[in-house]
């Protein structure tokens, strides 16, 4: 039985410790060690993982200074000792039976990627089962399928994943404490150079907490755009370069940049602080830029987006393409539900 570590960064999280401690040591897979970096919390943080280290002999806590979540992940990988590691954060949790599904489709693969549900901790709304784009229960790929990964949106996080450790060690892969935004994909693409395969299943593993306005993809940064746009130079780099994709692949990839670019117009555009004309200003900034056209250029001429998409977001009316997108949305879930009071 090969040797799992869960690493779990922690800063004044005391409200949902215990709630992500006891889904970690209640697992069905018993050959693992929980390693905490308490990240010089100020609340009861420490002392909640004193408790579960006491009565737990593979729960373990180390406490740092303050360094951000990427300098505790990195102090994780370098005081863990399994074959494999898992990365988890302080507000979620783990299905009971996720690490002995994980586990069990290890066999000679680099990389296994479990599914995940996502639920709103402010309504506690019911968790929604993430999408995982290959239509097979367990699906067995390689370096050349990286374009379905980012679209399934699996390079954006590492949680609800296993890594092997003496890749990472023999590589000497960390996490870059310089980022605040887009961490978790850079050490993706920095770990997928030395996948040769992978296994991608349906089958749910992790369940993420979100919030709007904190964590992934709901968070506003006045730099967002400047940070997506070297991005995407790294990653066409990474791909030309690196991955040696074909020249149809890269041009697959070309949809997430699109997805990403199209993210940041959203999150400008819900953002409370900023008055209309600020919003209108900032995304006609990036509408305006060369690397946005070319990336909308391309979605177009690939029949991926509407006419009526392309056509606002060429003559720079992004705003008016978010209103109508959400409008559309809003209309939908109306209908859904009226359908669904009939029936």
């Amino acid at each position: 039985m090969e040797k799992v570590t869960i690493i779990i960064p922690a800063y004044n999280a005391e409200q949902s410790l215990r709630r992500c401690f006891s889904s970690a040591v209640q697992q069905s897979y018993k050959n693992i060690e929980i390693l905490v970096v308490n990240d010089a919390s100020t609340d009861d943080t420490e002392t909640i993982c004193y408790e579960y280290a006491q009565t737990y002999k593979y729960f373990k806590y180390v406490t740092t200074q303050h360094q951000g979540v990427s300098a505790a992940r990195n102090k994780g990988i370098e005081l863990a000792t399994g074959d494999w590691i898992f990365f988890m954060d302080a507000d979620d949790n783990l299905y009971d039976f996720g690490i002995d599904i994980l586990i069990n489709r290890c066999g000679e693969q680099e990389w296994v990627i479990g599914n995940y549900t996502m639920v709103n901790k402010l309504n506690s709304s019911k968790p929604e089962t993430h999408f995982q784009y290959f239509s097979e229960e367990i699906h067995y790929g390689d370096k050349s399928e990286l374009p379905q990964l980012c679209l399934s949106r699996n390079f954006n996080c590492v949680w609800a994943k296993l890594y092997r450790r003496d890749i990472i060690c023999k590589n000497d892969l960390h996490f870059d404490e310089t980022q605040d935004y887009g961490e978790d994909l850079l050490f993706n693409l920095r770990y997928f150079q030395y996948v040769h395969h992978f296994v991608i299943m349906k089958e749910v593993v992790y369940n993420y907490c979100y919030q709007f306005g904190k964590g992934l993809g709901t968070r506003f940064l006045p730099n967002e755009w400047e940070l997506q746009k070297n991005f995407i130079t790294y990653m066409e780099k990474m791909c030309r370069d690196v991955y040696r994709l074909s020249e149809c692949q890269c041009t697959q990839m070309n949809a997430f940049y699109y997805a990403q670019t199209v993210a940041t117009l959203q999150r400008i555009a819900d953002e409370h602080k900023l008055s209309f004309k600020e919003k209108r200003n900032r995304i006609k900034k990036i509408t305006r830029s060369k690397i946005f056209f070319q990336i909308l250029t391309k979605e177009y001429k690939a029949r991926r987006i509407k006419r009526l998409d392309y056509l606002l977001l060429k003559r720079n009316l992004g705003l008016s393409y978010h209103y109508i997108h959400r409008g559309y949305v809003k209309l939908k879930n109306v209908m859904y539900k009226g359908w669904g009071t009939l029936q």
